[in-house]
């Protein structure tokens, strides 16, 4: 292990046979997986990714020849989806409506999850090791019930640390020394709320008995799983109190990516090319058509004209000539456009607009995004973050006039996105990978 807490590369002759990345959740949280897995197979490993059913053109569609694909059923994902307006495990504008909604969601999402982990313990059979992260934070069952080993590869910090409050709480501010407990707390309450589900999983499917935690990182530090995480030391900076099993590799990206669809957004690029001030926006939740009067005005304010992420049954409903809906774009090609992007703060998508090199506004709704968004405005590469439940014209226009006036914020940007170009976390990844 070197000084900055990595592990050293050590090149084995016999890679395992068969890993599995097991991944759920958004497109975001696949796309990191599908380039994972390429580094693993072009290294010698054989590499199948178990994923819900839905991302099967994502994956299957990827690099020459494609990643193995191994779907199961069931996203608890696109059951928050279909909540409508008021996402669960958020605090909205509605604390009351908020809390229904999640209610509403967990149970609804019981069958699913009983469902989905029987067929992704299918899917997972005839490994050799896997790999998980938090959608899929259940893994660590699977490999247990399966006999094999498991390694976490997650895209935010989840290992239990005094230096920062978990990364998953709905507000940042530093708890002293409850900062690890905290850890403790958001992971254990997850687990309380699958519970049921996950033991009935280890009793039908494996024939194990009931467990009482959900993730290994709970463990004592000297018991804790290797983990991998796919962010870089630049945004993210190694905590003190990390054991050697913790290894941030930096983000894990697909090469090419780029110029995915990018022949279909002449578009989008003949209006970017016509605007005085263009900018991306995306709010990542299902309410964002509620948004779309503030937005106008926001935009009209600042005089800056917006590449829009939204579904396309709302396109309609958009009058104003400063706004160009489109249903998706890669964010590797359209941030690259841009002079600013806002977005939810999504692990995948925070990494893509500190990649572009331009300033980010992050507008949190849930999970890590408040995280993300804390550590883009510490760096200084963004304005202090906007939390959705708080958005209007008036905050939203005045972090756009900082984040396209403030050169320093803008050189910033720039110097960050070069030096994330040195890394390569997928090789860092795959070295630590023929360690075991």
């Amino acid at each position: 292990m070197d000084n900055h807490g990595q592990w050293s590369i050590v090149h084995r002759q016999h890679p395992m046979k068969t890993i599995t990345l097991l991944t759920s959740g958004t497109r975001g949280d696949v796309v990191p997986y599908i380039a994972l897995g390429e580094g693993l197979r072009n290294a010698g490993y054989n590499v199948r990714i178990a994923a819900p059913r839905g991302f099967a053109n994502l994956i299957q569609g990827g690099g020459t020849p494609p990643l193995q694909f191994a779907p199961f059923d069931g996203n608890p994902t696109d059951l928050m989806i279909e909540q409508g307006d008021f996402t669960p495990m958020t605090l909205g504008t509605n604390p009351i409506r908020s809390l229904l909604s999640t209610r509403s969601f967990l149970q609804k999402a019981r069958p699913l999850y009983r469902r989905m982990l029987h067929t992704a313990a299918e899917a997972c059979r005839g490994s050799d090791l896997l790999m998980h992260g938090l959608p899929t934070i259940w893994g660590a069952h699977i490999a247990e019930g399966l006999g094999i080993p498991a390694v976490r590869a997650l895209l935010q910090p989840l290992t239990p640390t005094r230096e920062f409050s978990s990364a998953l709480l709905p507000f940042r501010f530093s708890l002293g020394i409850g900062n690890w407990l905290s850890h403790w707390i958001v992971t254990q309450a997850t687990w309380l709320s699958w519970r049921s589900e996950i033991n009935h999983a280890r009793h039908t499917d494996f024939g194990l008995g009931p467990a009482h935690l959900l993730d290994p990182s709970l463990r004592l530090f000297p018991h804790q799983p290797l983990t991998l995480n796919g962010f870089s030391e630049h945004i993210v900076p190694r905590p003190k109190d990390w054991n050697r099993k913790q290894v941030i590799t930096g983000y894990w990206r697909i090469k090419g990516e780029t110029s995915e669809r990018v022949a279909e957004l002449g578009e989008v690029q003949r209006f970017i090319d016509s605007a005085k001030n263009p900018i991306a926006i995306g709010f990542g939740s299902p309410g964002t058509q509620g948004y779309l009067p503030m937005l106008a005005e926001a935009l009209q304010r600042t005089n800056t004209q917006a590449v829009l992420t939204i579904p396309s049954k709302w396109h309609s409903e958009i009058k104003s000539k400063n706004i160009f809906p489109i249903d998706y774009a890669p964010h590797d090609w359209l941030y690259r456009h841009v002079k600013v992007a806002a977005h939810h703060g999504g692990a995948g998508t925070t990494s893509a607009s500190l990649h572009a090199g331009i300033p980010t506004i992050t507008l949190p709704l849930a999970i890590d995004q408040f995280f993300w968004g804390e550590r883009v405005y510490k760096i200084g590469v963004g304005p202090k973050p906007i939390p959705q439940r708080k958005l209007s014209a008036e905050n939203l226009a005045q972090a756009i006039i900082e984040a396209l006036n403030n050169k320093e914020m803008n050189e910033k940007a720039k110097a960050i996105s070069e030096a994330l170009s040195q890394e390569d976390g997928i090789q860092v990844a795959v070295s630590v990978m023929r360690n075991i």
